[in-house]
């Protein structure tokens, strides 16, 4: 679930991390403090969640737990670890699509509609800078996907393309989406549709003046509770074209034999 790319040095170290067994703290001396790996994360989370990711610091986390900064790196080597593992956590774990009525089909929509929802809850999530999916919820987000589409025609090559793609053009959309509620909460800036009623004019941008006029980019229930349901549409379309295509992918390569 995560995008980007590793940051060069200290990789090994972030799996360790991600993959640290129980929630000791790491050796140093001095009393042990009654705190855990998985608390610290969790109350950098809770920030995150409130304030966003630029608001995640070791100062704010420290203060939201009542203990020093220091201390908290008897479980967490920097902040760096602290995000990848803050992603990994609010990543959850996947739905469980064995219980999705449905072909193949459905539970890759499913599976896409899930990995959205847990964008809309933690927005913060699409803005945190963080390394390839190696956490082991991420792992098993992209092992559920795998699992669906394993026996239905296609290389591995292609399985994992298709779970790149999915994934990516999850996240894209996710992120338009809560751009938009942004900017609709923002005093100076105005809707797209209202941008495009004053300047798209049908002699430069015909197309997109028909598509305005038939209130296309209207947002119900105002452009702050709308923005997500104006994405989400799109979202659907576009994975159900794509299904549409890797059937037509795998039946063609059936019929070559």
């Amino acid at each position: 679930m995560g995008s980007g790319q590793t940051p060069a040095g200290g990789g090994s170290r972030t799996f360790e991390f991600l993959w640290r067994e129980g929630d000791r703290p790491r050796s140093s001396p001095g009393p042990r403090p009654g705190l855990s790996a998985t608390q610290v994360v969790v109350a950098a989370i809770a920030i995150a969640d409130a304030d966003g990711i630029d608001a995640v610091s070791m100062q704010q986390v420290a203060k939201r737990l009542e203990v020093t900064p220091m201390s908290l790196y008897r479980y967490v080597p920097s902040k760096k670890h602290l995000v990848e593992a803050m992603f990994d956590e609010a990543s959850g774990a996947p739905p469980d699509l064995d219980a999705v009525p449905g072909g193949w089909q459905v539970r890759v929509e499913a599976w896409a509609m899930a990995l959205w929802n847990r964008y809309q809850a933690h927005p913060w999530m699409l803005r945190a800078q963080v390394s390839q999916p190696i956490g082991p919820n991420q792992l098993a987000w992209l092992e559920a996907l795998l699992a669906v589409i394993k026996d239905i025609g296609l290389t591995y090559e292609e399985m994992m393309s298709l779970a790149l793609f999915l994934t990516g053009a999850t996240q894209g959309l996710a992120r338009i989406s809560t751009d938009l509620a942004r900017a609709a909460g923002e005093d100076d800036l105005i809707s797209f549709g209202e941008a495009l009623a004053a300047v798209a004019r049908p002699d430069r941008f015909p197309t997109l003046s028909a598509l305005q006029s038939a209130g296309t980019f209207d947002l119900p229930g105002g452009p702050a509770d709308g923005a997500a349901r104006e994405v989400e549409p799109n979202l659907t379309f576009g994975l159900r074209q794509l299904i549409k295509g890797i059937e037509a992918h795998v039946a063609a390569r059936a019929e070559r034999g």
